[in-house]
């Protein structure tokens, strides 16, 4: 694994992992090397081992108490440093990493009888498995490098002394620890890579768009992440529903709109084809709310928006983008079929009676119209803000009708307007 450089939101960075590793490694040096070195010096446990034959049992215990007190003084060296930088490196996790070899086969050969060698390598396990995890499959083979270097060592120089008559069979026992550690890396790689995509998934949903779904049809091997995966794919349309509709209305809110319209514009500029987009504004809505209530005026606008997704086409992206504001992306739609939709609700309008209001009053929309060529990804952008025009054209112009933006329209004096230009002036004014 390589450091990276840019993390996404909510990871750890390596420098994280490394502080509380640090800790960890500290802890674990004290009780596990402190503890055995007390045992053996008690001679609970055998102290025999190559250098304790040339030394003395006593005074290479004392060589493994000093090893280990080097190692703590270099892990706490290694904290500080970290702590400074807030930052990790490829060379920091290799230090780390071959500090901890250099001790754990240090000890062995000092303290530890030859025959039991395969001890470190049970140990190296836990190694090996904290640095998969955390560093992933390049640091892991730096410490497969390191367990495999020092153990030949230690044991070519007891076999060397004599005290390891059949040092065949030691490294018989590094060979299936090595095999069994490269199947687990492979085993842990897939993992990591189907972790990877149903994280892409999950950061796809949190920015609302539900478009992908996890495919299981990669998982050759199924297991939780799979059961995850499913999961997630049956909670998908739910989900989508909840995050990008408007509960009022029941069309889409400003970020359903918004993520629907960069998938429409794309397709559009693709093709060369028109697309359009009409802004639409209830007349008057404000006395709706002072004449009847403003549970009234919600369920008014229930039955708007269920009005406008009934008159609107089929693939036509219809949203609710704030009080009585509606506005409807059409794609391959040019500026008369935009027309003939706007024509459509407006008779739509006029036709209905209004259960929530007793059918006693009428409601009107005015609409404003924008069509044109996707040539770009900004078009929505540029539609938006000339319908938006349109609109206030329409109602400057008596309400109750719609308005084709054309070149040289303005709503206002200066710059061409927006919603974000014009939030000091009221519709129903």
């Amino acid at each position: 694994m390589t450091t990276a450089p840019h993390l996404r939101s909510g990871e750890l960075s390596n420098a994280e992992v490394l502080l509380w590793q640090g800790k960890f490694r500290r802890t674990f040096a004290v009780l596990v090397g402190f503890g055995t070195i007390a045992l053996k010096w008690a001679e609970v446990l055998s102290a025999d081992s190559v250098v304790a034959r040339r030394i003395g049992a006593h005074p290479a215990l004392l060589v493994g108490l000093s090893m280990i007190v080097v190692y703590l003084i270099f892990n706490q060296v290694m904290i500080v440093f970290v702590s400074r930088r807030h930052d990790a490196g490829m060379g920091a996790i290799a230090s780390a990493v071959l500090a901890d070899m250099a001790l754990l086969f240090g000890i062995m050969y000092v303290i530890t009888p030859p025959s039991e060698y395969a001890r470190g390598l049970i140990i190296a396990i836990f190694t090996v498995l904290l640095t998969q995890l955390y560093f992933g499959q390049r640091a892991t083979l730096w410490n497969l490098f390191c367990v495999a270097a020092f153990y030949t060592v230690i044991v070519l120089a007891a076999s060397a002394s004599g005290q390891l008559p059949a040092p065949g069979e030691s490294l018989w026992n590094l060979a299936l620890f090595m095999l069994g550690v490269l199947v687990f890396m492979g085993l842990q790689g897939q993992m990591q890579l189907r972790l990877q995509r149903i994280m892409h998934v999950f950061e796809r949903a949190q920015s609302g768009d539900f478009s992908q779904q996890y495919d299981e049809s990669l998982d050759r091997m199924p297991d939780a992440i799979t059961v995850v995966g499913r999961a997630y794919n049956r909670m998908r349309g739910h989900l989508e529903t909840i995050v990008l509709t408007d509960p009022l209305s029941g069309c889409f809110n400003r970020r359903g709109f918004e993520q629907l319209t960069v998938r429409e514009v794309s397709r559009a500029v693709r093709g060369n084809h028109h697309i359009a987009a009409l802004a639409i504004d209830v007349d008057h809505f404000k006395r709706v709310n002072d004449e009847y209530g403003h549970l009234t005026g919600d369920e008014v606008l229930r039955e708007m928006g269920a009005l406008l997704r009934e008159t609107a086409r089929l693939g036509d992206v219809v949203a609710r983008i704030g009080g009585e504001e509606f506005e409807i992306l059409a794609p391959d739609t040019n500026a008369e079929g935009a027309q003939i939709l706007a024509d459509r609700l407006q008779n739509a309008f006029h036709t209905r009676a209004f259960a929530s209001m007793g059918g006693q009053r009428k409601i009107t929309i005015s609409v404003g119209i924008a069509a044109e060529v996707a040539r770009n990804d900004q078009i929505a952008a540029v539609l938006i803000a000339r319908a938006d025009e349109a609109l206030y054209v329409a109602k400057r112009n008596g309400r109750d009708r719609s308005a084709l933006w054309h070149p040289g329209m303005r709503a206002f004096d200066g710059s061409l307007p927006g919603r974000r230009t014009l939030e000091g002036a009221s519709r129903d004014e």
